[in-house]
């Protein structure tokens, strides 16, 4: 019989893990600045700007984890010999087929997974790979337990945009600052509409991650809640 682990799902997982893995690069180009993170204007209102502030942290925080995900899984498939759109599932199937499926084993405790090399000596292939699952379960679990926080905040802030606009009409009486400080949250608060849709697809290619290595670990998945940030 097969052990049961809780697994966080999102509405679907009909689309493959490259798909998973994809963006929405017109939202991007128009969230991120130059330096590929994202940025806020001034609205001249303290408290606000902080809170504009600390979305782009969390936001630029799982935006690196994405990439260092989306990294390490390239990695694993580029030392397992495996093609860039092949699934997670098929790379780690072929090293069973190598190595015999009794010394490759996907072990899976929590959200954390991580691959066993049942070998006296440990082949450098492996070890490369044995690394990149490392990467690929740190950085998938800091992504999936940013998601919540992140998405309580921006929700928030989006709920709130006529009081956001008084707050910035009380404290700048000056008519032409208003103008521009009003245009300033306006672009904010599209920003975060664009940075919440893409930390979705970011924990939706997350949850696709931890799905595949649950099922190479022999594990049934059931619907979860979210990962608690730790």
């Amino acid at each position: 019989m097969l052990n049961k682990i809780l697994v966080p799902q999102g509405p679907t997982f009909r689309i493959s893990l490259l798909q998973d893995l994809c963006v929405n690069m017109i939202s991007e180009t128009w969230v991120f600045n130059k330096e590929g993170t994202l940025a806020m204007k001034l609205v001249n209102v303290r408290a606000v700007d902080a809170l504009f502030s600390d979305i782009a942290s969390a936001f630029n925080k799982q935006h690196e984890d994405h990439a260092a995900m989306t990294e390490a899984a390239q990695k694993l498939k580029g030392v397992s010999g495996c093609a860039p759109t092949a699934s997670l599932t098929a790379c780690i199937g072929t090293l069973q087929q190598e190595h015999g499926a009794s010394k490759v084993q996907v072990r899976m405790e929590g959200y954390s997974f991580s691959l066993i090399v049942k070998e006296n000596k440990v082949p450098d292939k492996l070890k490369q790979v044995q690394q990149q699952v490392g990467e690929l379960s740190r950085s998938t679990k800091r992504l999936l337990a940013r998601k919540t926080r992140l998405q309580e905040m921006i929700c928030s802030m989006l709920q709130s945009q006529t009081q956001l606009e008084e707050k910035i009409r009380t404290t700048n009486p000056v008519y032409l600052d208003q103008v521009r400080l009003e245009g300033n949250l306006r672009e904010n608060l599209q920003k975060i509409r664009l940075a919440k849709e893409l930390s979705e697809q970011y924990d939706e290619a997350a949850r696709s991650v931890l799905r595949e290595m649950a099922q190479l670990a022999g594990l049934t998945l059931e619907a979860a809640p979210e990962i608690g940030t730790e």
